[in-house]
């Protein structure tokens, strides 16, 4: 069957509109995974702390937690993935996560109103605020925590977010 430029230029935008709607459903699908990683993380810390500067010795919350997500979501909860999800939030403390987005977490959570109420960082002078980059991936943070210095971290996250590099490169 011969198409006719009109056809052809039919075929071109469907297909644009279903190219479109999946990049931002993946784009979409980014964004929350680091915010729930975020949170997790938060969450431990603030669990293990209890307020506290340092966590008692000997704690079971990352194998507690652990337990309970794999047996309701399955894999992917391991302890050392919590470890990372836990190390993400103290390597990125200052990501400003945007109310909009909490309130939606706000709403699932019975038990979190405190926790995820007040979860955008204090006005701390020595802790360095910034808005969660929108473009980044969970595995552009994974790189990012692997840079050591903050100044680096913070550096290099900011250019990853306004150059949209695919994953920062860097360095252990």
């Amino acid at each position: 069957m011969e198409l006719t430029t009109d056809d052809k230029q039919f075929i071109n935008d469907v297909k644009a509109i279903v190219y479109k709607a999946k990049e931002k459903a993946y784009q979409a699908a980014d964004i929350y995974q680091v915010i729930s990683n975020w949170l997790l993380g938060r969450r431990i810390v603030e669990q293990e702390q209890h307020g506290k500067t340092r966590a008692e010795y000997g704690k079971r919350v990352i194998e507690l937690a652990s337990e309970a997500l794999t047996d309701e979501f399955g894999k992917g909860y391991s302890a050392s993935t919590l470890r990372n999800y836990r190390k993400f939030y103290l390597s990125f403390k200052g990501l400003q996560i945007q109310q909009a987005m909490l309130a939606e977490f706000n709403e699932c959570c019975m038990n979190q109103q405190a926790v995820l109420a007040d979860s955008l960082p204090s006005n701390n002078k020595e802790e360095s605020v910034y808005p969660m980059p929108l473009n980044l991936s969970w595995m552009h943070y994974e790189r990012l925590m692997r840079v050591k210095n903050e100044n680096e971290r913070d550096w290099y996250l900011r250019e990853a977010s306004a150059e949209n590099w695919s994953y920062p490169s860097t360095e252990d």
